[in-house]
């Protein structure tokens, strides 16, 4: 029995580091939990901060979704954020 617990917190732990990795730093933007960032939850996200309006965060989705889908992947956001990083040391 106390073997059987071992292994059941051990695949626990282990399913939570690899659902964790699925969108790093992102849990609170993939609202549904689908693995992808629509325009609506990127939006709502964005906004809800309290430092830029509805159209800029429109305007920045846009920018990031580089194959067009709607969607934003791991990818085309992690690119995207270090895109904007990159311009805002720069002064842009």
């Amino acid at each position: 029995m106390k073997r059987t617990s071992i292994l059941a917190a051990g695949l626990f732990t282990a399913a939570l580091a690899a659902h964790a990795g699925e969108m790093p730093g992102l849990p609170s933007y993939d609202t549904d939990g689908d693995g992808q960032i629509s325009q609506v939850e990127f939006v709502t996200a964005k906004v809800a901060s309290g430092k830029i309006t509805e159209e800029e965060a429109a305007a920045k989705f846009a920018e990031a979704d580089t194959n067009y889908d709607g969607y934003l992947s791991e990818a085309e956001y992690t690119a995207a954020a270090e895109a904007w990083k990159a311009a805002k040391e720069a002064g842009q």
